[in-house]
């Protein structure tokens, strides 16, 4: 005898969704991989660092946009022909020399006349030395010592305005200055030129006289003080001729 079980259509149905749900999630994420991998993944560069030793023009991007202390760096200056720019002259110089000179010459010369002319009737003969031969003895000794002994400290500051005077196609600034002070009597005359980058000009506009290059500084002073401390035309001619 055989029992027939009535099975729902709910439950066929069920199976069939279950069946296919594998079926389609694979599928799915199958398409997903296949549409990254052919979709081109879009890199972001990091910002470019600056080279050492050369600094930024401008800020970064993301520090101007989001700090409130960032500042712009000023652009570089310009120099032109004409301009002033202050030197701050500060030279100090010390020289020390030490000499030793020690000579010593000694000459000795002997010598004695064995034979002479003399003229003899209309001719020449040899001359008789009834009284001996002549003779010449010499002899010189020179001992010489001499030291030295030379120190000498100058100090220079002052400040005078340059102009400029020309401005080389690398950028270097020729400088040139003169000053003249007068006080009372006396007369100082301050002149200055020299060669300097501009990158060493400060903000106030001023520049060590130790940072130009091919500089001459020339100071004249005109006065009684001058007058004073001057030597006389005697002294500067035992100097130049030196007899001592």
């Amino acid at each position: 005898m055989h029992r027939r079980v009535a099975i729902p259509y709910g439950f066929f149905v069920t199976l069939a969704i279950v069946a296919t749900a594998p079926a389609q999630t694979s599928s799915l994420s199958e398409r997903t991989r296949r549409s990254a991998a052919e979709t081109p993944r879009k890199t972001t560069a990091p910002p470019e660092s600056p080279r050492r030793g050369i600094p930024r023009t401008k800020p970064h991007p993301t520090i101007t946009e989001y700090s409130w202390i960032a500042v712009a760096p000023r652009a570089p200056k310009t120099f032109k022909v004409h301009d002033i720019i202050t030197i701050v002259i500060r030279e100090q110089t010390s020289f020390e020399a030490d000499a030793d000179l020690k000579s010593k010459k000694d000459y000795q010369i002997e010598s004695e006349l064995d034979a002479f002319i003399k003229l003899v009737g209309g001719g020449v003969g040899e001359a008789q030395f009834r009284r001996g031969k002549p003779t010449i003895d010499y002899t010189f000794k020179n001992d010489v010592k001499y030291r030295s002994d030379t120190s000498r400290k100058d100090r220079l500051t002052a400040r005078v305005a340059a102009t400029i005077v020309d401005v080389k196609p690398n950028g270097l600034l020729v400088l040139e200055a003169k000053a003249r002070i007068t006080h009372d009597e006396e007369i100082t005359v301050v002149r200055v030129t020299g060669t300097c980058r501009k990158e060493d000009v400060t903000p106030d506009n001023t520049i060590l006289s130790t940072q130009l290059a091919d500089k001459t500084i020339e100071l004249q002073h005109e006065g009684a003080v001058r007058d004073g401390s001057r030597r006389g035309w005697l002294l500067k001619l035992l100097d130049t001729v030196s007899p001592f």
